[in-house]
């Protein structure tokens, strides 16, 4: 007998009245290992993320939706709920892009995609980044702006000012999506990947059109494109590091999945075909945020030509790519190069600094 036969006989009605909620089916059904529908998916988000939904079931569903693993209908459903639920902003940009890793890779760096997006903001592409506190790191792109005295924790209004005057804003997820607090702190409390690592990255509150998005593993590449298509993005890459990087790599190449409306192309790309040199990243190993923070503002200020800076300028120049404003690598490689040297990333920085102190 498999450790699931006697699941499958078990009958699917609570036994008690604690146990009697929205969730129950739910959670029974991901224990068995069946799969939810795209629609099912939203139900059941909105039966997690109930502001009376049963704690227990609540990591019990975490855990089996886990185990069984994500399919991109669930992943889709889900992100779309999370999603509406948001609280909003708007922008008058018309083409503007979200840069993200889901975190929890083997490569520990420093915050890659927080500091390509003042480059890619630099070069003249909007950014709408999702960002939160490290979850199963202390190291998280929140933790990173802090330490860039960039207040990450203020209203929406003044994420949706930083957008439309700076070209660039981080979306605090505690702020945006309040209705997820008590998912959250059990996700913190059981201190494992869930699914929430994945739903972050799918669902921006400015509904950017574009995303360069990073996973941890080779195995969620074309699943979360598929999500992105069903969720219609209007371009996007998720890529995965050959060295466990949720990010490009310059150490190897990197799989990617490019999402262009419903259509997905896969296809991996390297260092040299943006006219940089393949480096190990070894050196980029960091223990805390003060640390990334330093390596940031060290690259911002030209004070570093070495991987770091490299780094950013590879996963800046996708952004660009993605974006539109370069159709070949090495000429976005150029263009994110620009963005440091000229110190138009460097004034992002310092705008938002400014913008989210104001009192």
């Amino acid at each position: 007998m498999s450790r699931t036969d006697w699941l499958l006989d078990a009958p699917m009605f609570a036994p008690n009245s604690k146990a009697d909620t929205p969730l129950f089916d739910f959670l029974v059904r991901l224990m068995r290992g069946e799969n939810l529908s795209f629609k099912d998916s939203a139900e059941f988000f909105r039966a997690l993320t109930d502001r009376n939904a049963n704690p227990a079931q609540i990591a019990g569903c975490l855990v089996a939706m886990g185990s069984k693993g994500e399919t991109f209908e669930e992943l889709a459903g889900m992100a779309r709920v999370m999603q509406e639920k948001s609280l909003k902003i708007s922008t008058h940009h018309k083409t503007y892009i979200d840069v993200a890793g889901t975190g929890s890779s083997s490569i520990k760096t420093f915050n890659v995609s927080t500091a390509a997006a003042f480059v890619i903001a630099g070069a003249g592409l909007a950014v709408a980044k999702n960002t939160s506190r490290g979850v199963t790191t202390k190291i998280g792109s929140a933790d990173l702006l802090n330490n860039l005295k960039i207040n990450v924790s203020g209203e929406p209004n003044i994420a949706q000012a930083c957008l439309n005057g700076a070209g660039i804003s981080f979306l605090f997820a505690p702020i945006f999506y309040k209705y997820l607090r008590q998912v959250a702190d059990i996700r913190r409390s059981l201190g494992i990947r869930t699914s929430l690592n994945l739903l972050g990255a799918l669902s921006n509150p400015s509904k950017a059109p574009m995303q360069l998005l990073g996973v941890w593993h080779e195995s969620l590449v074309e699943p979360m494109a598929q999500a992105l298509a069903l969720l219609g993005t209007h371009r996007s890459w998720v890529v995965h590091g050959s060295d466990g990087l949720d990010e490009i790599t310059l150490d190897g190449e990197t799989y990617v999945a490019e999402v262009t409306g419903n259509k997905i192309k896969t296809f991996e790309i390297t260092p040299e075909e943006f006219g940089l040199q393949s480096a190990s990243l070894k050196s980029l190993t960091i223990k805390n945020s003060k640390e990334s923070a330093n390596i940031v503002s060290d690259v911002l200020a030209s004070k570093r030509r070495d991987e770091a800076r490299n780094l950013i300028v590879i996963n800046a120049a996708a952004a660009l790519l993605i974006g539109g404003k370069s159709k070949d690598p090495m000429h976005a490689a150029r263009l994110a190069e620009q963005s440091i040297d000229s110190g138009s990333a460097r004034i992002k920085l310092d705008r938002l600094v400014q913008t989210t102190n104001k009192k």
